[in-house]
């Protein structure tokens, strides 16, 4: 038997264009003379589409869409995920058509930390088998395994660079790519649909890439699983988001300090979009070091993107003195705070007039361990369309800057930025620092507070750490870096926690307030749902006590 994948780039929303796209792969299909054809769930409208599922006429507008795909069903089989509507009910659903009859499969509804199905769709128990040629198929979503001589699986999975994939039961398995975001959410749906039948992989498509494919299900020939990476998730979900929200056309503006994070940010926009969508602009203070003036400099040459720089130190005075002139407010008086938001907020609002002056739109540069710590200033450095790097943390950027290095076949993000690990000791050339005030440094404790950003909330919660600590059960690679900062001292493990759950804990009004993130796990900030308020701490604190009396 033959079954056609079709590895699809379902535009959210974009119900015509998706239909006429499925059309064409279904003519084709019957030219090659496939007895199945497969798409991807939710084919028609995209499936993260948040409250827009609660507009009844859209719902009827998508439904409709199923007779038209049934009408083509006379000589080739289609399946296909769209909602059923009816009465003010909706259904997430799989079909099946042959010969103008239908079969339906309805979703169990998923609370995943990006989507909340319960929310639009309701559950039904129908689900009859189909026999089909002399077999007895089944309509599955994701990695569901029915009993039946082949599964039909059809998906809307996002990319998570965590997890890894298992390939097992009778399956052809399609899944849609592209980006679709609800809320905060920008989720890159991967691809990699594939045939897995008698112990075999048959075939799998590339991720994050359109494909079809014609598969013999009883083939004999094995071929090897594809490989994912990360710098082709971020390039598909800006290259995504750019197309279906800003046509394609507008200019990204993006400050260029010279630091990691813009220059990883910087480089990624010019792979994905090229370098004559991307502007780069450096605005200096009194503060910022030569050296991250030139890489700067350098990055955007070795890019090729629009560059222009210049001192932003007497916009940075001038209000200053409006400050102590119009209202009498020493804004250098006491805490140096003030000064630095300054800086951080001048830069935010120039960004703003040169994306109004070119008609684009502004590129975030924060990473996860800033967002998490609220290591940013509102309506300054937390300003973006879209956060490219909010979803990765800074150790996790180090790896991907050497990946679009080696990708450029050139140095575009300085190397200098990048530490060397020797004999269990960090060197940097360029710490990372905000360069908001004389010889500043982030305050951060990298790869131990990577490490704490990164699992706290997915894998580890905070009193397991504490009792890991006290039972020296922590892992290894946790450990390596707690005697690294001579954080197996009890105090300063204290000291150390405490200020990291504090500064986190009072700066979530930062995070509800953050743009919409570029999202690589399925559980991300963007979808962290933060409440406000002063947590109980009575077991922390007892746990604390038990560690300091170490």
């Amino acid at each position: 038997m033959k079954v056609a994948l079709v590895t699809m780039n379902v535009l959210q929303g974009k119900c015509e264009e998706n239909f006429s796209f499925m059309m064409d792969k279904i003519q084709q299909a019957k030219k090659d003379h496939v007895d199945i054809i497969v798409f991807p769930q939710n084919a028609i409208s995209g499936y993260l589409l948040g409250d827009q599922w609660l507009d009844d006429a859209w719902c009827r507008y998508v439904d409709s869409f199923n007779e038209r795909l049934v009408e083509e069903s006379e000589d080739i089989a289609i399946v296909w995920g769209n909602i059923r509507y009816r009465n003010q009910r909706r259904f997430n659903a799989a079909f099946f058509a042959y010969q103008k009859k239908t079969h339906m499969r309805v979703k169990k509804n998923v609370n995943a930390d990006y989507q909340c199905d319960a929310r639009y769709f309701e559950e039904s128990s129908i689900n009859s088998a189909i026999e089909f040629k002399n077999y007895v198929l089944a309509l599955n979503f994701h990695n569901e395994i029915t009993l039946a001589d082949l599964n039909i699986n059809i998906d809307a999975h996002p990319y998570d660079m965590e997890e890894v994939d298992c390939l097992y039961g009778n399956v052809v398995y399609v899944n849609a790519i592209g980006m679709q975001n609800q809320g905060k959410n920008v989720m890159v749906m991967q691809g990699g649909s594939y045939v897995h039948n008698q112990r075999k992989l048959l075939y799998q498509a590339p991720y994050f890439q359109t494909d079809y494919a014609v598969v013999d299900i009883h083939a004999q020939e094995e071929v090897q699983p594809q490989k994912k990476h990360l710098l082709d998730a971020l390039t598909l979900g800006i290259r995504e988001f750019d197309k279906q929200i800003f046509n394609a056309k507008m200019p990204w503006i993006i400050g260029l300090s010279g630091g990691l994070d813009s220059s990883v940010s910087c480089a990624l926009l010019a792979y994905a979009l090229g370098a004559k969508r991307v502007h780069g602009f450096n605005m200096a203070t009194k503060y910022n070091r030569d050296t991250t003036i030139s890489n700067a400099q350098k990055e955007a040459d070795a890019l090729g993107i629009h560059y222009h720089d210049g001192s932003i130190q007497t916009l940075v005075d001038a209000s200053r003195d409006t400050f102590l002139k119009e209202y009498g407010f020493d804004a250098q008086k006491d805490s140096t705070l003030v000064m630095e938001n300054i800086q951080a907020r001048a830069r935010g609002y120039l960004l703003g007039g040169f994306a109004g002056i070119l008609g684009g739109v502004i590129a975030n540069n924060g990473n996860k361990v800033e967002y998490m710590l609220g290591y940013c200033t509102l309506y300054g450095d937390s300003v973006g369309a879209l956060s490219l790097i909010g979803d990765l943390t800074k150790v996790q950027l180090f790896a991907l800057a050497e990946e679009l290095n080696k990708r450029f076949a050139k140095e575009v993000v300085p190397m200098n930025l990048l530490p060397v690990l020797e004999e269990n000791k960090l060197h940097w050339e360029m710490a990372p620092s905000a360069e908001l005030k004389e010889d500043q440094y982030d305050p951060m404790k990298w790869f131990y507070h990577d490490y704490l950003v990164d699992h706290l909330g997915r894998d580890l919660d905070v009193l397991s750490l504490m009792e890991g600590y006290l039972n020296h059960t922590l892992e290894e690679e946790l450990m390596k870096w707690i005697k690294y900062y001579q954080l197996d001292e009890p105090q300063n493990f204290i000291k150390d926690l405490d200020w990291f759950l504090n500064t986190a804990s009072r700066n979530g009004f930062k995070r509800l307030q953050t743009p919409p993130m570029l999202c690589v796990h399925k559980r991300s900030l963007a979808s962290q749902i933060d409440a406000q308020m002063q947590v109980d701490r009575t077991q922390y604190e007892q746990l604390k006590q038990r560690i300091l009396a170490m």
